[in-house]
């Protein structure tokens, strides 16, 4: 989960300085930033929503006392930050066929509202929930529902998102996230998947070495 929550910190963390760094009028640059805009949004999604679906209910049933209230303050932060993304999806349809820079404005400035929002979860989940997690959660079930989130980004995606995971983990939490594929894909994914981000990171930050979050948020 540190590795995933990285990744987001990192990737919500420098999403408004993209939005605002394009030239008023410039569709392309428009076009790829609300890709990248869209792609982090709806991984996002689907994580919550396994939560949601797959570990929330598991942790209320085997240990309901410790677990109550911070479901339903991982609850309530799933919902603000899912109005805020429905937020940023009229945006960015408004916004990325013309490149207009007032729409821009008006995208990063959403953005500037949720990012708070999802670090604020992000830590709460770390402190509160994980230890419980690691406690009252199997690894099989764990590995469910990661194979769930995984199944829902495109399959063209997949390797780059693979990539913007493992680019800050810790090599141990790598080779274990590794070790859970196919073995015979095992090799070819910790391979190509560091590479497809870079490339990736490069079209979008000019960089395919974008700035670590603990960097970017302190």
């Amino acid at each position: 989960m540190i590795m995933v929550h990285d990744a987001f910190r990192r990737e919500f963390g420098l999403l408004a300085e993209l939005a605002r760094g394009v030239a008023d009028g410039d569709r392309g640059r428009a076009e790829l930033v609300a890709g990248h805009i869209e792609l982090m949004s709806s991984v996002l999604h689907h994580h919550h929503h396994a939560e949601d679906t797959s570990i929330w209910p598991r942790l209320l049933e085997r240990c309901p006392e410790e677990i109550a209230p911070s479901v339903h303050l991982m609850e309530e932060q799933h919902e603000r930050i899912a109005a805020t993304i429905t937020e940023l999806e009229a945006a960015v349809a408004a916004w990325r066929g013309t490149g207009d820079a007032a729409v821009g404005t008006a995208l990063a400035e959403a953005l500037d509202r949720m990012v708070p929002a999802v670090l604020e979860h992000l830590d709460a989940e770390e402190r509160q929930v994980l230890p419980l997690i690691e406690k009252h959660i199997t690894a099989a079930e764990w590995d469910q529902m990661t194979a769930e989130v995984v199944g829902s980004t495109p399959q063209d995606k997949a390797p780059v998102v693979l990539g913007m995971m493992m680019y800050e983990g810790h090599p141990q939490a790598v080779q274990e996230a590794v070790d859970k594929l196919p073995p015979d894909a095992r090799d070819f994914i910790k391979e190509m998947a560091p590479k497809a981000y870079a490339a990736y990171a490069e079209q979008v930050y000019g960089t395919p070495n974008p700035p670590h979050g603990d960097v970017l948020n302190g």
